[in-house]
């Protein structure tokens, strides 16, 4: 097939999927230049644009893509339909459907004589929820290419996700690594980045994260690297569940994510998962030295963290989750305050008993259960402790938990054993 000339009216490359929605979806018009200064101002707007940055001056015809950066909606439709006239109205139509979804809008930019904008209008009606069918794929090829064309992939990878074709999403955002890798290195980060996360085999899923941060470089674009950070993270984190050495390598990436240009106000969930994936690391690494248990005190504060983002209501597994690990962790935290530590874990634990309950998740509940009347054991206060761990054996024991069930008596005969020193003393 012989590919369609790039359409006059649209600069090239386009700063397409770089950006977060709408504007990662929005096309630049080619800017009215007239000097050599327009020409320049355009150059370096383009070239910041491409790396993920914000132009410190934008050509006339590109003030609405500052505008939606900027959160803008309005202001950008203003601008649009006053350049509406100079750039042709299908583009502008275009822009409009993916800044405010008018269907008057999609469909003068499905009717436009340049296939460019028909295929793109066809891809982001499907991201916008307009349509639910694949964009059309034979058309995508003949009209687009580089850039245009990969994200226009990266939508088609979407639908075959929503169908639960994995593989097929997988060949695909391949296939749009390829086309954006050398025109638009950011495009082709994120892309990967997406493939990482439908790996299931860790050694391939970690080389796609490193090669998405070769690509991303130093690129400012908010939060980027430090996703990409977390992500590969993730996958040694979790691959250090067979060799622990790696989990020292999981902690720096985590940190260095932290250190990646986010912070709890700027990026509260990402921060949030970082934190508390942070703590679970320090947490997994061997207490073999008595000094290695201050990692205990590290992790506490990173779920501490986390826990100031996570709230009971929004984020109800996160908080849980988090909560738990904190719990757990702070039973065990050398500290002046040891008694102190336990009485926030005791108080952690009936917290988490509320939001379990036992008929949906009777072993969940055992569990924290188990945990709480450890906690009090340790503090001494022995008979809700024995009342809970007793609780929890029955719990264990009618679940189909025997070795839990039977760690449960061992650590209840422990306790009547210390009581009965106690009483005969």
């Amino acid at each position: 097939m012989t590919p369609l000339l790039p359409v006059p009216m649209l600069v090239r490359p386009q700063p397409i999927g770089i950006f977060p929605f709408p504007a990662g979806l929005l096309l630049l018009p080619e800017p009215d230049v007239r000097s050599d200064t327009d020409r320049e101002t355009a150059r370096q707007a383009q070239e910041a644009l491409m790396r993920g940055s914000v132009p410190e001056v934008w050509p006339n015809a590109w003030r609405f893509f500052a505008a939606s950066l900027a959160g803008a909606r309005d202001e950008a439709m203003a601008l649009l339909s006053a350049d509406e006239s100079t750039h042709g109205t299908a583009l502008v139509a275009y822009n409009r459907f993916v800044l405010a979804g008018d269907a008057g809008d999609l469909a003068a930019a499905l009717g436009a004589s340049a296939p460019t904008v028909r295929v793109m209008a066809c891809c982001a009606a499907y991201v916008q929820g307009a349509v639910s069918g694949l964009p059309p794929v034979e058309e995508m090829h003949r009209a687009l290419d580089a850039e245009l064309v990969a994200q226009a992939l990266a939508v088609q990878a979407a639908w075959h996700l929503e169908n639960h074709a994995v593989a097929e999403a997988l060949t695909v955002l391949e296939q749009g690594v390829a086309a954006a890798r050398v025109v638009s290195p950011i495009l082709a980060a994120q892309l990967l980045a997406q493939r990482a996360g439908l790996e299931e085999a860790a050694d391939t899923a970690e080389a796609l994260w490193q090669e998405a941060l070769h690509l991303a470089g130093d690129s400012p674009l908010p939060g980027l690297r430090a996703e990409l950070l977390c992500g590969r993270a993730l996958v040694v984190h979790q691959d250090s569940e067979s060799r622990r050495h790696r989990l020292v390598e999981a902690v720096q990436l985590y940190q260095e994510a932290l250190r990646a240009g986010i912070d709890r106000d700027s990026h509260p969930l990402m921060w949030a998962r970082i934190q508390a994936n942070l703590g679970i690391a320090y947490v997994s690494m061997p207490m073999s030295e008595a000094g290695n248990k201050l990692r205990l005190a590290v992790a506490v504060q990173a779920f501490r963290e986390a826990l100031t983002v996570y709230d009971r209501e929004a984020h109800p597994d996160e908080w849980s989750s988090t909560m738990l690990n904190m719990a757990n962790a702070m039973q065990y935290m050398p500290s002046g305050h040891q008694q102190e530590n336990l009485m926030q874990a005791v108080e952690a634990y009936e917290e988490l008993l509320t939001v379990r309950p036992r008929a949906m998740d009777p072993v969940g509940y055992a569990r924290i259960l188990a945990n709480q009347g450890n906690a009090l054991a340790h503090l001494g206060i022995f008979t809700p402790a024995v009342e809970k761990l007793t609780e929890a054996h029955k719990l264990l024991h009618w679940h189909g938990e025997p070795d839990a069930a039977q760690r449960l008596l061992d650590q209840l005969e422990a306790i009547n054993v210390q009581l009965a020193t106690a009483e005969s003393a």
